[in-house]
């Protein structure tokens, strides 16, 4: 059994591609399912085989610790921790090759609390790989492109599993510069603005990322076309079934 989770800021496309790539892999005659970790989303663009919904409720959370939306979501985070043997359970039911996790829209409630990192290293004992979205919207800027490529880097050091990183909502890219970086990060010195500060800061940041190899190579993807599926699925392979 492998795990691919996802992960990203908020609104980068983490559920969309968490259906494409099930609904993908599932036509190649592997047996997949979906867990959905975000106690507090609405709507979700897939059937989730397990929900963590079914095991947490933001508002009997709010209501039993008389707290606030954000208050409930922290604790909801910690919450899942502590339900991983009943979800380890409910997956071993299916007997899955694959299961992929879509994680919390606040990365940082599952990525540096100790419940998240607890939660991928102890889900099972199989191959394990995470999926971080870039979103395109967020780094159209050089400043904002660096301080991504190091939120990814941290989320790897966090969760301590093979990572896969993808620029995500590729179809709505208008500025060439951003596939540029993503091609040659050391691009982005050529685009920094020069205004002191900013440029010492994410100059430093950049080349330090480039000495230490960290710049992740980042897979162009669309949800709405399906760019980048097939490179993704390649990868994975590569990585959770060593090319099998």
């Amino acid at each position: 059994m492998n795990s691919i989770f996802l992960t990203g800021t908020a609104g980068s496309g983490k559920s969309q591609l968490t259906s494409i790539l099930a609904n993908t892999i599932l036509e190649n005659n592997k047996e997949v399912i979906v867990v959905n970790l975000d106690p507090g989303v609405n709507n979700l663009p897939y059937s989730a085989d397990i929900d963590i919904r079914d095991f947490i409720s933001i508002n009997e959370i709010m209501d039993k610790y008389n707290l606030g939306p954000n208050g409930a979501v922290i604790l909801a985070a910690d919450l899942i921790a502590l339900k991983i043997d009943e979800i380890n359970d409910t997956i071993q039911t299916y007997n899955p090759d694959y299961v992929f996790f879509d994680t919390p829209g606040q990365i940082e409630l599952f990525a540096f609390r100790t419940s998240g990192p607890f939660f991928v290293q102890n889900i099972n004992d199989q191959e394990k790989v995470n999926i971080f979205l870039c979103d395109s919207t967020l780094i159209s800027k050089p400043e904002n492109f660096v301080s991504i490529a190091l939120l990814a880097n941290s989320i790897k050091l966090q969760l301590k599993i093979p990572q896969i990183c993808v620029l995500s909502k590729q179809d709505l890219i208008k500025d060439d510069n951003l596939l540029k970086w993503a091609d040659d990060p050391t691009e982005i010195f050529n685009d920094l603005p020069e205004d002191g500060e900013i440029y010492n800061l994410t100059s430093r940041i950049a080349r330090n990322l480039l000495e230490s190899d960290l710049f992740d190579e980042l897979i162009p993807v669309s949800s709405v076309n399906n760019q980048g599926i097939v490179e993704i699925i390649a990868l994975l392979s590569r990585i959770l079934d060593r090319g099998d």
